[in-house]
């Protein structure tokens, strides 16, 4: 055999080689598993060998803050059939869990894989459809230099029994390779033709069912052609978190145990007050139940406790070496937390550990950026589920599928000011259901609204609601300036709810 049929298989064994340690690199930042950099070689020796371990992950933040906002609300279809068959891909593969972890996966790493593939009984029929995630550290999509939007070739490549295999798929064929045991895998001759039946020599090459052209393998990522995990720019504020924190932590024991000194007079100072104990352990008779004294080789006869007194001859002075200001860590440590929010446009507020946050018109202001960027994500993960999804379908059996991905909105306007804004819109002349999708409703929410009462009733509403929040300012604001109790206020909220109730009714025409 050529070594030209090789070819792209090296070419992928090398694409995932440079690529698995910025993979590695992301995942240990993502878990907090990254050492703290020292300047010195002997001290970071010896807090490995006692397993000292004080960082706290920052760095996990940015990715959380986005694969959290990133759910899928529904995947349908205008034609019936097609929107069972849907239903039932979704059920059968357990999207619920699946499609969630590949969110989190592919913002942890930057990529990541989707395979599609049929099932088919023994006359080739295709009876369903596996749908599972495979991780870039093993899989590694290859584009085109001439058409970069296209998908070349995928190489997966994995190790089974001390065997390295791996599989080269293209749009109209599989192509399965192994080596010998203990082999390195990094020379063309290292790799053989892996034939899927031993008795068929040439089944290591396999057509693929379906007679259009479709790479089975479908990318999910953040950026093209390669993604890049969320938390990326997070590194160096990361490494500066952890050195602070782990020094501080070390500076804590001279906090609780201050290191001493004793300044002597030469010619007259007497040591013997700081010598160990007279006694040695073996001129104490036998211990033999543990009960009777013994010399524990103290590095001072000075004892420390309640009432002692301590003799010092010859030592004109003693005292302690105050510890280091622990404001010396910390303040720099919250300085690097917000430049970690914002290099990675993630909101200051989900670093807090005080549990405050912002509100209002506050509250969208600082997380407009990390809102843009879900959506972001949205359009590039949409795109590629509704790839994966038709081609489900068209494996089925559909001709020109329709698939639509419905997501959560990425933010929603539940506050005073949202609100007003939105009375504003509707006040001014914008439809109800524009208004209230820019607000972040999803259509189908806005829709089975619509569906109880009619677009003007709607608008009332929501005039009520703005209405209504402008109102409970107002009384918050009379209760600072001590013009209303509390409890007066509480009273006329609760009757006017009451009223609103009322009013929220829909409006019946009298002739």
């Amino acid at each position: 055999m050529e070594v030209d049929a090789r070819a792209d298989l090296m070419c992928g064994i090398e694409e995932l080689a440079e690529s698995r340690h910025g993979y590695d690199k992301a995942a240990a930042y993502f878990d907090g598993t990254v050492q703290e950099v020292f300047s010195s070689v002997r001290l970071r020796r010896a807090l490995a060998a006692n397993d000292v371990d004080f960082r706290i992950n920052f760095a996990k933040t940015p990715v959380t803050a986005v694969a959290n906002r990133l759910k899928i609300t529904a995947v349908t279809s205008p034609d019936d059939a097609q929107n069972k068959a849907l239903a039932d891909l979704w059920k059968a593969n357990q999207l619920n869990i699946e499609a969630p972890d590949l969110h989190t996966k592919t913002c942890e790493l930057g990529d990541g894989y989707l395979f599609v593939l049929p099932i088919q009984d023994d006359n080739d029929n295709v009876t369903g459809i596996e749908m599972y995630y495979n991780s870039p550290v093993t899989v590694r999509a290859i584009y085109r230099e001439d058409r970069p939007r296209e998908i070349d070739f995928v190489i997966k490549r994995w190790t089974e029994r001390g065997c390295l295999r791996a599989e080269v798929l293209y749009d109209d064929h599989t192509e399965r390779w192994t080596t010998e045991r203990n082999s390195k895998g990094d020379q063309p001759r290292d790799w053989n033709p892996w034939p899927a039946d031993d008795e068929d020599e040439e089944s290591w090459t396999i057509p693929h069912s379906w007679d259009f052209p479709q790479n089975p393998a479908f990318h999910f990522r953040t950026a093209r052609p390669y993604g890049t995990p969320e938390h990326y720019a997070a590194y160096g504020s990361q490494n500066a978190i952890t050195k602070l924190t782990t020094t501080h932590m070390g500076n804590v024991d001279y906090t609780g145990a201050p290191q001493r000194y004793a300044l002597t007079e030469t010619k007259d100072t007497d040591t013997g007050d700081l010598d160990p104990g007279d006694w040695d352990d073996e001129d104490f008779p036998e211990n033999a139940n543990a009960t009777g004294p013994t010399d524990q080789g103290d590095p001072s006869s000075l004892k420390s406790g309640p009432g002692e007194l301590w003799l010092l001859r010859g030592f004109k002075a003693v005292g302690e070496f105050k510890p280091a200001d622990p404001k010396a860590f910390l303040d720099p440590a919250d300085w690097y937390i917000r430049a970690l929010a914002h290099v990675t446009d993630t909101p200051a507020h989900l670093f807090d550990i005080t549990g405050d946050a912002p509100s209002g018109e506050s509250l969208r202001r600082k997380e407009a950026p990390l809102v843009d960027k879900v959506k972001e994500r949205q359009k590039l993960f949409g795109a590629t589920w509704t790839a994966a999804f038709t081609f489900a379908l068209r494996l089925l059996g559909f001709d020109d599928p329709v698939v639509d991905v419905r997501w959560a909105p990425a933010a929603t306007v539940d506050d005073l000011q949202g609100w007003q804004v939105v009375a504003a819109k509707i006040a001014a002349g914008v439809p109800v259901i524009q208004a209230l999708m820019e607000a972040g409703y999803r259509q189908e929410q806005v829709e089975a609204w619509l569906s109880e009462s009619d677009e003007a009733e709607l608008g009332r509403r929501v005039q009520i609601i703005a209405t209504f929040a402008t109102a409970a300012q107002s009384l918050g604001t009379a209760v600072t300036l001590g013009a209303l109790t509390e409890e007066q206020v509480t009273g006329i909220l609760a009757g006017t709810v009451d009223a609103i109730e009322l009013l929220g009714q829909p409006v019946e025409e009298t002739a």
